[in-house]
Parts: structure tokens; sequence; C-alpha cells
């Protein structure tokens, strides 16, 4: 393996949570009522403008989905602002032992600038050689677009490269790239799903990962 392929939110930063809350008390102002744990287990991964669409759509509301998506961020901009968003456990700790000795890229469904801002925050931007956003290409994530584009830049051949993700959303756009991909979420939802590797958290992902990038480290130590 030669290439390494983080997704953002859920698996970087545990984002899911911060932003099924923030989804969760906006809808109420609109009278609609949906769990964070809801949110997690059916909108994780999924793009916000389709999340919009749904619930415009199912509930009527009268509100288009740009003025969502557009307060949404606006929201989450201010609560990034005032308490960030958490590292997951173990994340810290295989960026920077991987940081200089296996290419990294985040590949990931979110806009780029909030991307690049909480990478900043937590020190890892320059940890990284590019960040990709689904945003940027024809087709978001199930799609494999963005992993595809992600390859033909970085130089590197899909089954060169192994994924890490959280999400189905997530875990489907690499299988469609036939990229290998590590699922990290302990949700129970997502217990029976096909992938090629499962764990509850990246620090018990970190043992296969240092076997399958293990000739890059020891290149990189001699």
């Amino acid at each position: 393996m030669q290439t390494l392929f983080f997704d953002f939110d859920g698996t970087l930063v545990d984002s899911e949570t911060f932003h099924a809350e923030n989804w969760s008390a906006y809808l109420a102002t609109y009278g609609v009522t949906l769990t964070a744990d809801d949110f997690i287990t059916y909108y994780a991964g999924v793009t916000w403008p389709k999340i919009a669409k749904h619930f415009i759509e199912h509930y009527q509301l009268n509100v288009d989905i740009v003025t969502i998506t557009t307060e949404m961020e606006a929201l989450t901009e201010a609560k990034i602002r005032d308490q960030g968003i958490p590292a997951l456990p173990g994340v810290d700790a295989i960026l920077n032992a991987f940081a200089g000795k296996v290419p990294m890229a985040v590949v990931t469904g979110a806009p780029r600038d909030y991307v690049e801002g909480v990478l900043k925050q937590h020190g890892w931007f320059d940890l990284f050689e590019h960040v990709f956003s689904g945003y940027e290409v024809t087709n978001n994530k199930p799609a494999p677009d963005v992993y595809l584009h992600a390859c033909q830049i970085m130089k590197v051949a899909p089954h060169q490269t192994v994924a890490v993700e959280d999400s189905r959303t997530g875990l489907q756009a690499a299988k469609n790239a036939n990229i290998c991909c590590l699922l990290i979420n302990p949700h129970p939802s997502l217990i029976g799903i096909d992938a090629d590797h499962k764990f509850t958290s990246m620090v018990a992902a970190t043992p296969l990962l240092d076997s399958l990038f293990k000739a890059k480290l020891v290149l990189s130590a001699v």
C-alpha cells in the first residue's frame, strides 16, 4: 500500500455527534423532531443539500435548500469558533506517526473551507498533502468521483490505497472506486455492514494500519 486516505467527519473528529445536535436544534425551529441518534443512524455521511432536500419534501417546509444549508453553515461555524470539534481517540497519534512517511490526504464529502479550518485548529493541516472535497467533483459520495480524483492527483492506483471511513456513504464511495476500506464506527447500526475491515476506534485499527504500511514506515526510518 502506498497512500492513505482519511474521511473527515466522524473519522478524524467527533463531528457526527456535533452535527447531529446542531441539525436537531435547527430543524426544531421548523417544528421537526429529529433526535441526534436518529441523525447519526440515517444521515451520517450524507451531504447537507441532500439532508435539506429530504426534510423540505418530507415535511413540506416553506424554505429552500440554499437557505437551510447556508443557515446551517453559519450555525456550524459559530459553534466551531466557540467550542471546536474534539479529535477522536487515537487520531492524533496515527497522523503524527505516519506524517512524512506515508503520503496522506483527506478525502471528504464536506466543504473544503470547513475541513481545512478544523484541521488547522488541531495542528493537522500540514500533515496532509492534499484535502479533496466532494463538493469539487461532479458527484459527491457515495459516487467514487472524489476518490478517483484523489488517486489521479496523487498519482497512485486505487488498489495501492487505503481509505478510512466511518459511514455507509463513505464506505460505498471507496468501494465504488475499488479502494480497500477500513470502516471505523462503534454504532450498532453498522455492525453487519460489508467492509474490508471493521473497527470500533482508530486505536483498535492502528495495528492493521501499521502492518499495511510497514514497508513505507521501515524505509522512512533507514
